[in-house]
Formats: structure tokens, C-alpha cells, sequence
């Protein structure tokens, strides 16, 4: 699963990955692990940058395809954010 979302000037590209399982509470039972792929760019420039892998959020693996897409979109919006604080004025 692959989405670009805009925000603020910047394009966000988020993928999900299932990467091997997690045990559940009885060992026979396991789901797949999610980490969500997400590279920011300014809509102008042509370049991409290397994209970040998260795998987690608030220490806790992704449950879904869905939570993983929703956790890189928040997590590049949150960069996004803390980088426009820094060079503001």
C-alpha cells in the first residue's frame, strides 16, 4: 500500500511493509508486523530523499496496514512541523 499526501509545501510518500510476525499471547497464534516506509520532500524539488523506516509508535509495533500508514503520515507531518519551527523567524 502506497499514498502521497500533501502538507504545508511538502509532499509525504508513506508504503507499508509487513516484515515477519509478532507472537501473540498463545504461541500459535502470530500476526504479520507492519513498518511504514516515508519520505518527505518540498513539492518543488525533484529529488528524493532517503526515506525513514518506522516500524513503531510510542514503543508499540503497528497492529495493521492502516495503523502503519496513519503512524508514517503523522510521524512525517510531526517532522514537518518541528522543522518549519526551527527556521521560523
Amino acid at each position: 500500500m502506497n499514498r502521497t499526501y500533501e502538507y504545508r509545501g511538502y509532499a509525504i510518500r508513506v508504503g507499508v511493509e509487513a516484515n515477519g510476525t509478532l507472537p501473540l499471547e498463545r504461541l500459535e497464534i502470530e500476526r504479520p508486523r507492519y513498518a511504514a516506509v516515508v519520505s518527505i520532500a518540498a513539492i518543488d524539488e525533484r529529488a528524493v530523499p532517503s526515506p525513514l523506516r518506522i516500524d513503531n509508535a510510542a514503543g508499540l509495533p503497528f497492529h495493521s496496514d492502516i495503523d502503519a500508514l496513519m503512524g508514517g503520515y503523522s510521524a512525517a507531518c510531526r517532522l514537518i512541523d518541528e522543522q518549519l519551527a526551527a527556521t521560523a523567524p
